[in-house]
C-alpha cells in the first residue's frame, strides 16, 4: 500500500531518535528506569508530532521549517524534563545536545536513503 513506506521510514526515524536520546541521557547520569521511560515517551510523542506536522501540514521538508520545529521540540522536551527532573542549565544543554545528535543522525540517514 502507498502508506507503508512512509510508515516504515517514520517508525525507523522514531526508533533511532529514542535510542540516541535515551542513550545520551543514560550516559549523562539518568539511569533510573522511570527517568529513561520519561525520556523515551517524550521523544516518541515529539518525534511523531514533528513528522506529522512536516508531512501533513507543511508538506515540504524545507530546512527553515525543520529548524523552527526542532526549536519547538527542544523547548517542549525541556519543559517536560524540567517538570520531571527539576530545571537546570545542565538539563537544557543535555536536551539541546540530544536533539542535535538525533537531528544530525536523521540527516545522515535521510541522505543515505
Amino acid at each position: 500500500m502507498f502508506w507503508t513506506e512512509p510508515l516504515i521510514y517514520y517508525s525507523a526515524a522514531c526508533i533511532l531518535t529514542v535510542i540516541l536520546e535515551v542513550g545520551l541521557f543514560r550516559v549523562c547520569g539518568y539511569r533510573k528506569p522511570l527517568d529513561l521511560g520519561i525520556v523515551a515517551l517524550t521523544n516518541v510523542v515529539t518525534n511523531v508530532a514533528l513528522n506529522l506536522i512536516l508531512e501533513l501540514v507543511i508538506a515540504a521538508f524545507d530546512l527553515p521549517w525543520i529548524i523552527v520545529l526542532e526549536i519547538i521540540v527542544i523547548a517542549a522536551e525541556y519543559l517536560i524534563y524540567s517538570r520531571a527532573f527539576g530545571p537546570s542549565r545542565k538539563l537544557f544543554i543535555l536536551t539541546f545536545c540530544a536533539n542535535l545528535l538525533s537531528f544530525l543522525a536523521g540527516a545522515v540517514v535521510y541522505e543515505l536513503f
